[in-house]
């Protein structure tokens, strides 16, 4: 998008905004030229469903909000018109933001009301725009009535002054402004600012005046969650009037709320039975937050976190004599909508739904790091695939700069450790390694250099973008004038608490840098144009991991460009991470159409095998169980192997191959050949098949199937009399291929082999997204069953495999075992989206095994079931139904 097209695009969104029909906006002279570009971009836009927030809240005071004559408003409409005007939000962004902040608004009281005590909790996405809905939400509480607000940061200084300076730009306005703002708000309307956008601008009482909070004006404070700090404001507010403090509606937002927020120490007094026993203190920022709100007698807290796991398990009715109540969200948790545009897991893993194989496909965008770089990155060294990472920001950096012009950031994240003094030596060789690449490309490109980047621009990049946005490929001579401005450009950057380097995105709007740290890149920061990320550092903590994934953002019009380099095993944890994200905004969605409060029902979060929920203190009051829900009409389906462990596999493989063996040569030769399997075995004994699975050989890691819960379940299914008889089919491919192959599975006597079928692997880890294809379901339905479950799925739109589960007698399993060829390759039709590769990087390895895959399908169940662990807060998770 050139730079003249983005203004007339800009002038035309203000122009809509401002009332015009759309006929007179193309007519403008600044948008007329572009008027048929514009017009495709505007339909789009206003065509855009609107997604809802979701919101589970008690609601138990009258909806203030709606009685407010917005006319008068100031703050909210001069952030409005600066994200059109300024930024270039689209329209239906800007709407979507508008409705969120309303509805997160509407959940506290009216400023005016005598006394309140809000408690809510906002989520959102990793680097998905939480800071614009908070920002949005001042707007609207500073126009509604609310007069202090005080805005804590995470514990770094950098990210305090980012979000201060965001902040003043967004809000208190001013002349000057380095990357533009609202203009400053007339006399009467001005903000007092307590803090500001410097390294020492953090609180101090020098800068702040009781006076101000008695007024009309709106004060604004960005602090850190830092001792010092919160004890100075404290000492602040008790030297102020108290009749003030008693008056001033406050709003406490608290950015990144599970870091430093969450008491880790403390006894609620509920959990302390013997009131003889000593009540630990709360931990020191957790109390001190808690003392802050105590001090005024009208405040609303909003913890703003995308990883909100241990926020959810706050003791709920944890409370403490001198620190008051704990932060536990009992009036609200809101789910924002993912937001338009937003580079997430769903593009680097691909859709979770596995009764959609069409949108299983992710990006092919992540790479592997071997165990022994991983190693040598521990000793000291520098691996070769860092090198070749760096040598693909270079080019991927260059291409981005073509696109949308040097005026663009464009970073690449280097994150090996959390230890300052590896990162400093990392930094010192990767800043080395620049120079050099620099120095060849200067005086001696045509040496190799030149060579190997436009091979690797050829084989790496240009093939991902002609399968995705064929419209942006551009050969490696249409590129080169870039690489060497952007190579003189580029800059390494140390960031971490030794260092004095620091991301300075208003001053250098176009920062091309490498940045080397650890836990400042790990939360809250803003890593603009991110391009390449080199990522090893593993935590075995959900909320840590997660929000060590700075890749995840927005990155349009680079989608094809961003490489992620990260070991496959840590790419399948942060898969099964976005899983664990889902389930917790489905159930948002339920609980929010059940009309239930965060009091009655708290939220659950499924346990992974090798990952804890948070860090164990702040889950000590939190219990595991398993929660009554079941496998009913649903699949169940192994996608992940252990392709990292060659040896391993290969023992599983041939371990499952004679498994296989052993099942179908028990059921006998005489089989059914007329459905969409091979053969099809009727009213196996379900202890035929729960023997066959106990022996199914899966790796430990695997957490696409738990044998032990399907097990369970079935064993509880069959003393109510469900799933007593099983049909067990063997899907392969109908023809030979003489490339897959075919195997012997035992059937004896004048035996068919079964010809293979072809699996190939999603790029991002040791998955194959998803086994069965649509209708294999159905396989073993009467033709009354598969009239009525094709029926069923034009009705409720659903897949045609759900429907053949709800159709499927409950007394019948349904077990498909499908034989895998290690010669699968991805498709051309399966790999559009550059995301499939081999099952095997070399099938003739002896290692390499054709494998065996299941999926095992359920009816529908009328059974109660224990069927998933998952821990919960003192507030405990039931059905809402």
């Amino acid at each position: 998008m050139n730079a003249t097209f983005e203004q007339a695009l800009r002038t035309a969104r203000v122009l809509i905004e401002l009332g015009h029909t759309l006929d007179d906006v193309l007519a403008n002279p600044l948008v007329q030229p572009f008027r048929s570009d514009l017009e495709v971009t505007l339909a789009e836009e206003d065509s855009f469903t609107l997604t809802p927030v979701r919101t589970v809240s008690r609601q138990d005071h009258p909806d203030w909000l709606r009685e407010l004559d917005r006319s008068s408003w100031h703050y909210w409409p001069k952030l409005r018109e600066y994200l059109l005007a300024q930024k270039s939000w689209p329209l239906d962004s800007v709407r979507s933001l508008d409705d969120a902040s309303d509805r997160i608004l509407r959940q506290l009281q009216a400023p005016d009301t005598d006394v309140f005590d809000n408690r809510g909790l906002v989520l959102g996405y990793v680097q998905s725009g939480k800071t614009a809905s908070y920002t949005a939400t001042i707007a609207k509480a500073a126009d509604a009535g609310y007069r202090t607000f005080i805005i804590l940061t995470g514990i770094d200084n950098g990210l305090r002054m980012q979000t201060n300076r965001r902040l003043k730009r967004e809000l208190v306005g001013g002349q000057g402004l380095r990357g533009g703002g609202v203009k400053q708000p007339p006399m009467g309307l001005q903000w007092h600012e307590f803090t500001t956008d410097t390294q020492e601008g953090d609180f101090q009482p020098g800068n702040a005046n009781h006076a101000a909070l008695q007024g009309s004006q709106p004060v604004l404070l960005v602090i850190k969650k830092n001792g010092h700090v919160l004890r100075r404001l404290l000492r602040w507010l008790d030297s102020a009037p108290s009749d003030v403090l008693a008056r001033v509606p406050v709003l406490m937002i608290d950015d990144e709320a599970d870091q430093a927020s969450i008491d880790t120490r403390g006894t609620p007094a509920s959990t302390a039975a013997d009131p003889d026993l000593r009540v630990d203190e709360p931990s020191v920022i957790n109390r001190l937050i808690r003392e802050l709100l105590q001090r005024f007698r009208r405040t609303a807290y909003i913890a703003y976190t995308a990883t909100p796991f241990a926020n959810i398990l706050i003791p709920a009715h944890a409370t403490h004599e001198e620190a008051g109540d704990d932060l536990y969200p009992r009036d609200f948790i809101v789910d924002l909508p993912r937001p338009r545009g937003y580079f997430g897991a769903e593009e680097l893993f691909g859709s979770l739904d596995s009764n959609a194989p069409e949108k299983t496909n992710g990006l092919d965008v992540i790479r592997n790091i071997a165990d022994s770089d991983v190693a040598l990155l521990k000793t000291g060294g520098m691996p070769d695939s860092l090198r070749l990472a760096i040598e693909d920001f270079l080019l991927a950096g260059s291409a981005k700069s073509k696109r949308g012009g040097d005026t663009q950031p464009a970073t690449m994240l280097v994150h090996t450790s959390q230890l300052v003094e590896y990162q400093s030596q990392l930094y010192d060789q990767v800043k080395a390694h620049l120079r050099s690449i620099r120095d060849e490309w200067r005086y001696q490109r045509h040496h190799g250099l030149r060579d190997r980047l436009n091979e690797r621009w050829d084989t790496e990049y240009r093939a991902l973008t002609q399968d995705t946005f064929p419209d942006r490929d551009e050969a490696f001579d249409a590129i080169e004038a870039d690489i060497g401005r952007f190579i003189e450009s580029c800059t390494v950057l140390e960031l971490n608490s030794s260092s004095v380097d620091a991301l300075d995105y208003d001053f250098r709007p176009d920062l091309k840098a490498i940045v080397v740290g650890g836990n400042k890149l790990s939360r809250g920061l803003t890593l603009e144009g991110l391009v390449t990320s080199y990522f090893v550092r593993a935590s075995a903590t959900y909320d840590t991991l997660m929000q060590m994934g700075r890749w995840f953002g927005y990155r349009k019009g680079y989608e094809d460009l961003v490489r992620i380099f990260m070991p496959y095993e840590l790419a399948g944890w942060y898969a099964d991470l976005a899983f664990v994200e889902q389930q917790l905004r489905e159930d948002l969605r339920v609980y929010e159409d059940r009309g239930v409060t965060p009091l009655q029902i708290g939220m659950r979060i499924w346990e992974h095998p090798s990952m804890q929920v948070t860090n164990p203190k702040k889950r000590r009051f939190a219990t595991s169980r398993r929660i009554s829900t079941s496998f009913s009409a649903e699949s169940q389906q192994t996608v992940r192997f252990p392709f990292d462990s060659p040896e391993l596999l290969a023992e599983h493989a041939e371990r499952n191959l004679q498994t296989t063996r052993q099942l179908v040569s028990s059921l006998g030769g005489a089989f059914d050949t007329q459905t969409i399997c091979a053969a099809l075995w009727r009213d196996v004994s379900a202890d035929a098949v729960g023997e066959f699975l106990s022996n199914f050989a899966l790796h430990q890691q695997d957490t696409s199937i738990s044998m032990s819960l399907v097990l369970d379940y079935i064993s509880r299914c069959r003393q109510d009399g469900e799933l007593q008889r099983w049909s067990v089919g063997v899907r392969s491919r109908s023809t030979v291929d003489v490339q897959l192959g075919s195997v012997s599975l035992g059937v004896g006597g004048s035996e068919p082999t079964f010809h293979m079928i072809s699996r190939s692997r999603l790029s991002a880890g040791p998955s194959i997204g998803v086994l069965t294809n649509p209708g294999d379901e159905a396989a073993d339905l009467d033709e009354a069953q598969h009239l009525r479950a094709q029926e069923r799925a034009k009705q409720d739109n659903i897949s045609e495999n759900k429907a053949a589960r709800i159709e499927r007698d409950r007394s019948c399993g349904l077990l498909l075992i499908y034989p895998i060829s290690r010669f699968s390759t991805p498709t051309a039709d399966s790999n559009k989206r550059g995301s499939r590769r081999p099952l095997y990087d070399d099938p003739i390895n002896p290692w390499a095994k054709d494998l065996i895959g299941i999926a095992l399908s359920f009816p529908t169940s009328h059974v109660q079931h224990n069927s998933e662990a998952y821990v919960e807060g003192s507030v405990g998770w039931r059905s809402a139904d």
